[in-house]
């Protein structure tokens, strides 16, 4: 009896060095994991999803004819067009993996006025049902973009569902609940008879952008049907948007 006594300190501490890391991985899940668990916990179906990661750079045209070329030559399997307007340059890959129903895009632009001199790449990448690896597809797309934008960057994430039938809440309080499962505190909605969106802040997420008087990470959109037969979720992390 008492060489069991003796190993219990032993088991103890191993048991809560196990539940430590679990609850640190838990944490540490990427915004995409969090959503897709959001939506599941939820009752919503997963129709797609979306990574967008982005960096701006200042470079010359000779840069920017040299990052096209290393992007050309590394990403072979991508298939590449060029086009120009103006003062405009735009370069864009598109690569469609058909195994595991993903689209990836790289684009390439760069302005050059007198008034207006930039360049930016995007990275992006969308799948067209639910997984059952969120977090490996998002740690493959953040090694993918490392690889493609060589510079500092950041990520946004998107997720669409819907739901079939009536809800048994109105469409403000669904959006609440949403929030709810990233513990994310609404700051502004907008609310009409078929549409409810819903800006909202969490601790949880890093990245965050600045609204008139709050910040905000997370945004929730819901639109029904004109029967009420069918609605539409959109979850995601707050975009800078561009145009291209």
């Amino acid at each position: 009896m008492r060489k069991y006594l003796k190993g219990w300190p032993l088991f103890a501490f191993i048991l809560f060095f196990v539940l430590m890391i679990q609850g640190v991985r838990a944490e540490e899940s990427s915004p995409l994991a969090q959503i897709a668990e959001g939506l599941k916990n939820q009752q919503i179906q997963v129709d797609g999803w979306t990574l967008h990661a982005k960096t701006n750079a200042d470079i010359s045209s000779e840069q920017f004819s040299k990052k096209v070329k290393r992007l050309k030559d590394e990403l072979r399997q991508y298939e590449w067009t060029e086009k120009k307007e103006k003062h405009v340059s735009k370069v864009t890959g598109i690569y469609k993996d058909e195994k595991n129903d993903t689209v990836s895009k790289i684009l390439l632009v760069k302005t050059d006025t007198k008034s207006n001199q930039k360049s930016y790449l995007l990275y992006e990448q969308k799948g067209a049902r639910s997984l059952n690896t969120w977090e490996h597809t998002y740690d493959q797309f953040v090694r993918h973009a490392k690889s493609i934008l060589q510079e500092k960057f950041v990520i946004f994430t998107c997720l669409d569902g819907h739901v079939n039938g009536m809800m048994d809440v109105v469409l403000q309080k669904k959006a609440e609940m949403l929030a709810n499962e990233f513990q994310a505190k609404p700051v502004e909605y907008l609310v009409e008879s078929n549409f409810v969106s819903l800006s909202a802040y969490t601790d949880k997420w890093e990245q965050f952008i600045m609204t008139s008087n709050d910040k905000m990470n997370v945004q929730i959109a819901i639109r029904s049907s004109e029967m009420n037969e069918n609605h539409t979720i959109t979850v995601g992390t707050p975009i800078v948007t561009t145009e291209y």
